[in-house]
């Protein structure tokens, strides 16, 4: 196990100890299960409201549902931003039957290689999720925007097309 990798618990034990912090930026090129397991585990103790994402490697299934179940796990979580092309199929798919849990009202998304299948689980997650009111995105992928205006009428936010 590499020293990064040891690094890891410790780095989240520390996070949540941090009673101020309350906006994180994750930039997750080298998370995996091994960070997104133990945060998961702990997202309860974290006080974070922002909570900013930034992955461009794929996630795998295991770790795609460990950060879903953390972010809806996340008792002040207010505003999620995400970024990247690292969140599969298995991720959207997660978002989608636990968005509903999700206390996030404000989302920006700036995303992109999204299939079918992930674009309208996207969608269909952010007509589940209670409490959105603004939701932000720029992505590239015209399934999604097929998907969300297939879908609109359910959603009651304000929404900004990111040009």
């Amino acid at each position: 196990m590499s020293l990064y990798h040891q690094a890891l618990p410790v780095t989240l034990e520390a996070l949540c100890s941090l009673p101020n912090l309350t906006n994180l930026t994750l930039y997750g090129d080298h998370c995996q299960e091994e960070f997104y397991s133990p945060l998961n585990a702990k997202a309860s103790t974290f006080k974070v409201r922002t909570l900013e994402i930034r992955n461009y490697d794929l996630l795998s299934a295991a770790s795609s549902h460990h950060l879903v179940e953390a972010l809806c796990s996340l008792p002040k979580l207010t505003s999620l931003i995400l970024y990247g092309d690292g969140y599969r199929e298995e991720f959207y798919s997660i978002l989608n039957e636990k968005a509903s849990t999700l206390k996030v009202k404000t989302l920006f998304l700036d995303l992109c290689n999204l299939s079918t299948t992930s674009s309208s689980n996207l969608a269909e997650a952010l007509c589940t999720m209670p409490i959105l009111s603004d939701l932000t995105y720029e992505i590239s992928d015209k399934e999604f925007y097929s998907a969300l205006k297939e879908k609109a009428s359910y959603i009651q936010v304000r929404y900004y097309l990111w040009p």
